[in-house]
């Protein structure tokens, strides 16, 4: 390239560093709650081992002690596809990111080409000269044409700004996908195993029954008792297996959702769970910190304040094209008829020089695109406020429900024992005759309720303090780094094989 676009492009440098501090748009300040700010406390009273110390969240799937629900866990980590499409959004970002810090740098693009013409005898050109007959001619060309864009108003910086604080975004974006896939895969393991007990406490049931029958069929052949009654029971017994496909079809509905999860088959699921073991349980002393922490630590925030510094980068973005543009262009190449001459100095052309666009008139146009981004910056500053409200209304809603959950189950466990007293009672009292068949019933039916009530609420506690650890912000930090995607990697494998 010639010296005079040399110095060019170092004077656009230098005119470019005088005047970054021009930069249209308002600059990004970190938002604050409006309406009372940050509470300095929780409203939930603080009861039943759940206290404001800091935090410890580090890998609290595994305090429940089961390790099939850390295998699973494990397995949903790798191959979950809503983790898999937040690592194609998050590249995607990524490239964006590179598309628009990439308007920095000059273009150059490199040309080159052939054509051979021969005009017109019949033109008035031609026919103004007697006698002259024009021949075919050929022309080489090659060279290099560069433009420049001076950022003199910050069009470029503020889209690089927006782009990075897009790419943070998605970022948290995937750590927040992270933590909801253990949270979810947690909880309907949990629910499995809590409906695994139930469809095992109902074929119990039905099998207490199949031997009540057998004693009523005896007392009516005995002639203790009517045909009446004993149609009543089988009746009773009828209806009592009814359960059973009931809590088979919720217990496969629970396997078809960790399929989901953990991006598999339902079968392969049963088969991981095929061992029945009882519902997960973990100490509830939970440590949830002060309010202030969440703010900092829950990766759905954090991904609503950088959607706020993105958008707000783009108000300035967009502010810029209401003022000059200012580009720095130049082409040099060669150009000749005859190949053999196209590199000679002689054969050399070029230009160079400044130009300047302004869009002066446009009927309002920008200035309404620029206030299409004020109001869309203002909503995603109401949206990073709506989170962090959404966010305290989790941890107050999960730190109630763990603590009233455990006061439901400390309930249901004294009435449990109540009521299998109350069964072997009953089942003596019905063997010397002093009780029907039918009462007999009715206490082994209060029995089931009183254990599936129990399984439940057991399932309940654990599912709520997987909540609880959840709306804490989970634990982000010890996670996998995001992965390529499997587009990336083949692709990458690919170009491997290529160069091999």
């Amino acid at each position: 390239m010639g010296s005079r676009t040399k110095t060019l492009m170092a004077a656009g440098a230098v005119i470019t560093a005088v005047i970054a501090g021009c930069r249209v748009g308002p600059d990004y300040e970190k938002p604050v709650l409006q309406n009372g700010g940050v509470p300095d406390a929780w409203h939930q009273a603080l009861v039943r081992g759940i206290n404001d110390s800091d935090p410890d969240l580090d890998d609290w799937w595994r305090r429940f002690d089961d390790p099939v629900m850390v295998e699973c866990i494990d397995r949903a980590i790798k191959h979950n596809i809503s983790l898999k499409i937040a690592v194609a959004t998050l590249v995607q970002a990524r490239a964006e990111y590179g598309v628009a810090s990439a308007d920095y740098w000059p273009d150059l693009i490199a040309g080159a080409g052939y054509t051979w013409s021969e005009q017109s005898d019949n033109t008035a050109a031609a026919r103004s000269i007697p006698g002259t007959k024009l021949t075919p001619n050929s022309d080489f060309q090659v060279g290099i044409d560069a433009s420049w864009e001076v950022d003199l108003w910050g069009r470029i910086s503020r889209g690089v700004e927006s782009a990075q604080a897009t790419v943070e975004e998605e970022l948290e974006n995937y750590r927040d996908a992270l933590i909801t896939v253990r949270a979810e895969v947690a909880s309907s393991y949990i629910n499995a195993r809590a409906l695994q007990k139930q469809y095992e406490l109902t074929n119990e049931y039905i099998r207490t029954l199949e031997q009540t029958l057998r004693l009523v069929e005896l007392q009516y052949e005995r002639g203790t008792i009517s045909r009446g009654e004993l149609e009543q029971f089988r009746s009773s017994y009828d209806q009592a297996m009814v359960q059973l496909p009931e809590a088979i079809i919720a217990l496969q509905a629970e396997y078809n959702r960790l399929a989901v999860l953990l991006g598999t088959s339902p079968g392969d699921i049963e088969q991981m769970l095929a061992v029945r073991q009882g519902i997960p349980r973990a100490d509830p002393d939970v440590a949830v910190g002060v309010p202030a922490d969440l703010i900092r630590r829950r990766p759905d925030i954090r991904a609503a304040e950088r959607a706020l510094a993105a958008q707000t980068a783009t108000i300035g973005e967009t502010e810029a094209t209401l003022y000059p543009k200012l580009t720095l262009s130049g082409s040099f190449g060669f150009e000749a008829e005859d190949f053999g001459r196209l590199f000679n100095w002689s054969s050399r052309t070029f230009s160079v020089g400044p130009s300047v666009t302004w869009d002066v008139f446009n009927g309002n146009r920008i200035r309404s695109q620029v206030q299409v981004q004020q109001a869309l910056t203002r909503q995603a500053f109401l949206d990073w406020e709506l989170t962090v409200l959404e966010a305290f209304e989790e941890v107050e809603n999960a730190m109630t429900n763990l603590i009233e959950s455990g006061r439901i189950l400390d309930s249901i466990e004294d009435a449990t024992r109540a009521q299998r007293s109350y069964l072997e009672l009953a089942g003596q009292q019905f063997r010397q005759g002093t009780i029907n068949a039918e009462d007999l019933q009715d206490a082994q039916r209060d029995f089931l309720t009183i254990r599936t009530t129990l399984a439940q609420e057991q399932g309940s506690v654990s599912q709520n303090l997987v909540a609880l650890y959840k709306a804490l912000g989970g634990d982000w930090q010890a996670g996998p780094p995001p992965p390529q995607d499997d587009h990336d990697q083949h692709t990458r494998s690919s170009n491997q094989e290529d160069r091999g």
